[in-house]
């Protein structure tokens, strides 16, 4: 030990401080730390390793009445007997050593077993333009909470987090540092967390990206040769929410090794990454699967959405290629007028199909399905493809009709479909030849479909 360790140690203790909320009586206590550096030069090389540990134990103290630490102790109140035994220790005490060591050690063990994080409420909730910052607190939190996460850090680990949560949330470190100091751990959670497949029981996290759009296969083309960042959500088999077409639910998934660009629980918006782009906070690096499920269940239920077929998604940009085709349906099989297409591009691009019936997830059918049940069972009846309604549309033949259509005739379309499918008789033939006992469709406005 050199008197010049402990000198070093007091100006970086000093600059530390300049961080901290001023007060007076942090000026007071402050003033044990510069006695200590006024003695240094006349204390002989015997006692230094005393005076090491005492001024160790009162910048210790420091830290829990003002420092960042004081941040977490102050927020809880589970650590408010703590608090009032860190307010009565006086940093002259000839015990401060014992005393510095047993707060520590409280401290230490709550942290070490402590997994509740909801004393830090998350500032940037329901603010515009922060969605990025919201899903990084909660993203922080849930390396915390969730079980699996939390056994890749140690008590110190945990300890910092809590500290970069709160200093997040109070506006007081950049984004952009808790990003690059953190980016290993998230990509071993995301490489951790994410499948390739279904497996056999029914599980998967995966990255889905919808084709939406005219065409499936020039669509389809056209995303499997992006150079740069495709646009997926996270989906799983507890919650799925995907981003554009509803009654086209078939798109590619990415490996679970992807290089993740940026995230949002929300709308990234394609500005995002525009020049001169004021709504960069608006997605993150900082994002855990957890916080992305726990916030699109959430304003799911809000908004009284079917959690498995839900318009509340996330947004997560990745650097990757597809390793699969993947169908969302409700067990309808070849009733699905894009299903036979969707075979057809996994012989042409060599990439696995797996087709997923959300049913099995669900007793009752959403609001959703029962328009996704409609439209593919009316253009399957009609013999029409997705090209040729565009066409319609386009030629304003028919497009309003068949759509008045799907919102009359949905409730009992969807009972049939349900009916049909619990007997094991659902297919395109039995559906079709139910359907036209139903509803007359040969003729449209007088207009020859």
């Amino acid at each position: 030990m050199l008197k010049k360790n402990i000198l070093d140690l007091i100006n970086a203790f000093e600059t530390e401080t300049w961080k901290y909320v001023d007060n007076n009586k942090l000026d007071s206590d402050m003033q044990y730390i510069y006695s200590i550096e006024k003695e240094i030069k006349s204390v002989d090389e015997a006692s230094l390793k005393s005076v090491y540990d005492k001024l160790v134990s009162i910048i210790g103290m420091i830290r829990f009445k003002y420092g960042f630490e004081s941040m977490i102790i102050n927020s809880n109140p589970e650590l408010e007997n703590l608090k009032k035994i860190i307010e009565n220790i006086s940093l002259g005490s000839v015990d401060i050593i014992n005393q510095y060591n047993y707060v520590s050690t409280m401290y230490e063990n709550y942290i070490s077993k402590n997994k509740n994080v909801n004393f830090i409420n998350n500032k940037y909730e329901n603010v515009q333009g922060k969605e990025g910052l919201y899903l990084a607190i909660e993203s922080l939190k849930s390396l915390i909470s969730n079980e699996s996460y939390r056994q890749l850090l140690d008590t110190n680990r945990i300890n910092e987090i809590l500290i970069d949560c709160m200093k997040l949330n109070n506006g007081t470190i950049r984004v952009e540092t808790v990003e690059e100091k953190y980016k290993d751990i998230i990509k071993q959670i995301w490489n951790n967390s994410l499948s390739d497949k279904i497996d056999d029981n029914g599980n998967f996290r995966m990255l889905f990206s919808n084709i939406s759009g005219d065409s499936l296969r020039g669509q389809a083309e056209m995303l499997i040769n992006r150079q740069s960042q495709s646009s997926c959500s996270m989906i799983s088999s507890n919650f799925i929410a995907t981003y554009g077409d509803s009654t086209r639910k078939i798109g590619f998934i990415y490996p679970s090794n992807s290089d993740i660009i940026m995230a949002s629980a929300y709308d990234l918006g394609s500005n995002v990454f525009g020049e001169g782009s004021v709504n960069k906070e608006k997605g993150t690096t900082i994002v855990t699967p957890q916080a992305l499920k726990k916030i699109g269940k959430e304003r799911a239920i809000k908004k009284g959405e079917d959690i498995y077929s839900s318009s509340c998604y996330n947004e997560v940009l990745v650097t990757a290629k597809p390793c699969g085709i993947v169908v969302l349906g409700l067990g309808e099989k070849d009733l699905n007028i894009d299903n036979q297409e969707a075979q057809m591009l996994s012989l042409e691009m060599s990439l696995p199909i797996y087709y997923i019936d959300t049913m099995q997830y669900k007793i009752n059918l959403s609001e959703a399905d029962k328009n996704y049940i409609a439209f593919h069972s009316l253009m399957t009846y009609l013999g029409m493809s997705r090209e040729e309604l565009l066409q319609q549309i386009e030629q304003n033949n028919g497009y309003s009709e068949i759509y008045d259509l799907i919102n009359i005739y949905k409730e009992q379309l969807a009972e049939v479909f349900v009916t049909l499918k619990k007997e094991g008789n659902l297919s395109k033939d039995s559906m079709c030849q139910t359907m036209s006992n139903i509803i007359d469709i040969s003729k449209i406005n007088g207009k020859s479909i």
